[in-house]
């Protein structure tokens, strides 16, 4: 197995359990995902891109484990407080047999 495709698995398994939790409206791509997007949609592929390919989520890998970083945008009425430690839970719980090293989540809207 290579490590892009590790890293996918964990994107998506991290990705599933947020969406799972009360309170997010939805993952928010950054910068790097919506050109990425775009970019795709004009050329055609010559080879599968590699790296991660879930918007809203970014891992990377250090000695001790993986650090994820999760952009979201809250559905009005939540506290965000309690909305990321939830995100946290449901995330570490998705991923029992990984070393996590971090979990980093970014509020980035309300809606």
């Amino acid at each position: 197995m290579t490590a892009d495709t590790r890293r996918d698995q964990v994107a998506g398994k991290a990705v599933e359990a947020v969406r799972g939790v009360p309170g997010v409206a939805f993952l928010r791509p950054g910068v790097p995902d919506l050109l990425r997007t775009r970019i795709a949609d004009r050329t055609q592929r010559r080879a599968p891109l590699t790296g991660n390919r879930t918007p809203g989520v970014r891992v990377g890998r250090d000695e001790g484990g993986w650090r994820l970083d999760i952009r979201l945008v809250l559905r009005r009425g939540h506290q965000a407080l309690a909305v990321t430690r939830a995100v946290q839970a449901a995330v570490l719980a998705a991923l029992p047999e990984e070393p996590v090293v971090s979990v980093r989540i970014t509020v980035t809207g309300v809606v």
